[in-house]
């Protein structure tokens, strides 16, 4: 993305509609220090162009996970410092962005929305049984993306600063569901995994041990951060 030497870009998601393809990112100044979520589109030269800012609140947003659903296009982001997990929804897409319900009555760190088996999972870290935004993960379900959403009786349901945050949405191939995960065992960002999910039902929720994404080559950060794909545009983002 063009850098202007004045911010930090983060967390890119991507999303496709009649034939577009849009980039949602966490766009922080460093003058403020608090994000607010950005899009740029994707130019004929196979470029996004500079973000520009679409949804601001009074607290630091990040993680813009953003979907077709009921047919409207949603978007659900990170607003932990607001104290609530929020669903906003395109009022005009992809510039005028409302608020549309709250999922949840307290913060979580980068909530992920899993469709499975006709039911609404989101998979989150939160600071509740002695956790942080890194180690603990909770999973809840809902027959409607309005909610309710319940907690899974196992939460949580990792605890392992190596598997529990996630770093993008999920990826289903051939009926199986892949996670980016982050690796924070040495420090923040640093590294990233994909890990299967094995098992999920109201009994259990069970990921295989992921498998690590290594830096190199064209990425020449210490550890990739985010990893997203929509269409035929994949993105990530990474540490330096």
């Amino acid at each position: 993305l063009p850098d202007d030497g004045q911010r930090l870009y983060a967390d890119p998601f991507v999303f496709v509609r009649e034939g577009e393809t849009w980039l949602f990112v966490e766009d922080m100044p460093y003058a403020s220090g608090r994000g607010v979520i950005s899009v740029a589109g994707l130019g004929p030269d196979g470029r996004f162009g500079t973000p520009r800012p679409v949804l601001e609140e009074s607290f630091h947003l990040s993680y813009p996970q953003v979907f077709a659903g009921d047919g409207e296009i949603l978007m659900l982001v990170e607003g932990a410092g607001g104290g609530d997990v929020v669903l906003y929804r395109a009022e005009r897409f992809p510039d005028v962005w409302r608020r549309e319900t709250v999922l949840l009555d307290h913060g979580l760190g980068d909530p992920t929305l899993l469709d499975h088996d006709g039911r609404l999972w989101l998979f989150a870290t939160e600071q509740r049984h002695g956790g942080n935004y890194s180690d603990t993960m909770a999973v809840f379900a809902a027959s409607d993306i309005r909610g309710p959403f319940t907690p899974h009786r196992l939460n949580p349901v990792v605890i392992d600063r190596f598997g529990a945050r996630r770093g993008g949405a999920f990826v289903t191939i051939g009926g199986r569901h892949f996670l980016p995960v982050q690796d924070g065992s040495r420090f923040y960002g640093g590294g990233l995994g994909l890990a299967e999910l094995t098992e999920l039902s109201d009994e259990r929720v069970t990921f295989a041990p992921p498998r690590p994404i290594v830096a190199g080559g064209r990425v020449p950060g210490i550890g990739i951060h985010t990893l997203n794909r929509g269409g035929r545009v994949e993105v990530i983002d990474w540490a330096i």
